[in-house]
């Protein structure tokens, strides 16, 4: 067996299809096919089951690609440490960004990191904690921008700044310049959707307060956008939590709702997750550099905390 092999059994994995994996890899179809056969005959099991439309993988297949797609990953390590060896900066680097940092952070780097570094093609993909947990994990993702901390022994945190929480208070009677935690009006207080880590923050932001955690919330706006949920927050006279950042996107004269929280001041910590065995260390190196370069003017720093977990 070798690596061309393991590359055309995930060319089929993925495409579930004989003719189009081999076009991938560049090969006739005849060969692809001959090469899988003798990778099968090599290990004794069937990987695909050629008779299903599209190409199926039996229940051995899906072990046996499971590894490959690891070991593929890992040769890929190599190469990259090579390149680090080598002082060369080629190849991909893939970011997964969470949705409520993803449209307010990366206009404000993503633009001079990939004039810096020409020659490495970046693939970023908007997606929720847990799939950058997973994807960090599987690797088939290197780098992780989320909120910190997620304590996992086989990744890697760095924190890249802190950033805190707003209130957008549109209801009718305003509230004082800053507001505590228990002064929020819960029954009014709308949510994003079940899966954000912000949305786990505004509960963990509603357990520090002093009333009542039976308190009902009686509004639930199910929306995966922050965008929406300020547009419906305004449009429903309601209130919602926000991060520093998207306060920056508000239009002026809608700032007037917002308002700040009185010390202990809740914040989350945006960081950099990867892999222990990530590679490509000079390139997050200077990612992070240029992120951290990007807020420090924009973000106000805190001097009293309240780092609210994402998980």
């Amino acid at each position: 067996m070798n690596i061309q092999q393991f590359q055309y059994v995930l060319a089929v994995a993925d495409s579930k299809n004989f003719e189009e994996a081999a076009e991938r890899c560049f090969i006739t179809q005849s060969t692809l096919s001959t090469m899988i056969a003798r990778f099968e005959g090599e290990i004794g099991m069937k990987i695909f089951n050629r008779k299903t439309k599209p190409v199926s993988i039996t229940t051995e297949g899906l072990e046996i690609i499971q590894k490959l797609r690891v070991i593929n990953n890992e040769i890929s390590q190599l190469e990259n440490v090579i390149q680090e060896l080598k002082g060369e900066m080629i190849g991909e680097l893939k970011i997964g960004i969470i949705p409520t940092i993803a449209p307010y952070l990366l206009p404000l780097f993503l633009s001079d990191f990939a004039t810096k570094f020409q020659k490495i093609k970046i693939i970023v993909k908007e997606i929720p904690t847990s799939q950058i947990i997973e994807s960090l994990k599987n690797r088939s993702l290197d780098i992780g921008i989320l909120a910190l901390p997620i304590l996992d022994s086989e990744l890697i945190e760095k924190e890249l700044f802190v950033e805190p929480f707003l209130v957008y208070d549109c209801r009718d009677k305003k509230s004082v310049s800053k507001i505590s935690i228990n002064e929020l009006d819960y029954s009014r207080l709308l949510l994003l959707q079940e899966g954000h880590c912000l949305r786990t923050q505004v509960h963990q932001i509603c357990e520090l307060s002093d009333q009542s955690p039976n308190v009902e919330i009686n509004f639930e706006f199910e929306s995966a956008s922050m965008d929406s949920l300020l547009r419906f927050t305004k449009a429903n006279q309601g209130m919602t939590i926000i991060p520093y950042l998207a306060s920056l996107e508000i239009f002026d004269k809608d700032k007037k709702n917002i308002v700040a929280f009185k010390m202990p001041i809740p914040s989350r910590s945006v960081g950099m997750l990867t892999h222990k065995f990530f590679v490509k260390k000079r390139l997050a190196s200077e990612l992070q550099k240029i992120i951290h370069d990007a807020v420090l003017e924009l973000i106000p720093k805190v001097k009293k905390a309240e780092i609210v977990n994402p998980v």
